[in-house]
């Protein structure tokens, strides 16, 4: 987690009073854990190895080192992108979260204008229940722990023209910064 609030000062060119401007910018990177999908489909690899291996030394056919090959590549792949982080980041009003997978590729799947927000609340309660079961884009942003509370944060993309579910984690700093930015469309 970072906090930071950086100062800068300058001159109004009329009056020659100094002018103060803060930027607000806070960090937060969420680790997701691992699903059980993930492990099952590794041990389903290991298997299907082990049993083309046994066909190819049974029957003498090389066509089972194809799937060999197959199953070793898939392995190799879902082992570099088996981990997933998320980094929140807010800076002077605008949100944006990146998606960090296998720890070296970052991507940014979106970033807002707290402006553009709709609603923000803790999941499953009033102010959003109304998105409950709405087919719309939605991120998973969350670290699937439990006992962690997650909020539920809608936003109007306007690139887009259409509204989009965000499912995350903020901290507290997170949350008071989008409540004093967002104003009522924020529930803490």
């Amino acid at each position: 987690m970072c906090y930071n609030s950086f100062c800068t000062v300058s001159l109004d060119k009329e009056t020659k009073n100094p002018l103060v401007y803060h930027d607000i910018y806070i960090e937060q990177p969420i680790c997701q854990k691992e699903r059980k999908s993930q492990k099952l489909f590794m041990i389903f690899c290991v298997i299907m190895i082990l049993w083309a291996l046994f066909l190819e030394i049974i029957t003498f056919n090389l066509a089972y080192s194809v799937l060999v090959i197959i199953f070793i590549l898939l392995m190799v792949w879902l082992n570099r992108n088996r981990r997933t982080d998320f980094d929140y980041i807010y800076t002077n009003g605008v949100f944006e979260i990146d998606r960090i997978r296998g720890q070296s590729k970052r991507k940014n799947l979106f970033s807002i204008d707290i402006e553009n927000l709709v609603v923000m609340a803790p999941s499953r309660t009033e102010p959003v229940q109304p998105y409950i079961g709405k087919r719309m884009t939605t991120y998973d942003c969350t670290s699937h722990e439990e006992g962690v509370p997650y909020y539920t944060m809608i936003i109007k993309h306007p690139a887009l023209d259409r509204e989009i579910k965000v499912l995350f984690e903020p901290n507290e700093e997170l949350l008071r910064e989008l409540k004093r930015k967002g104003g009522t469309k924020v529930t803490v």
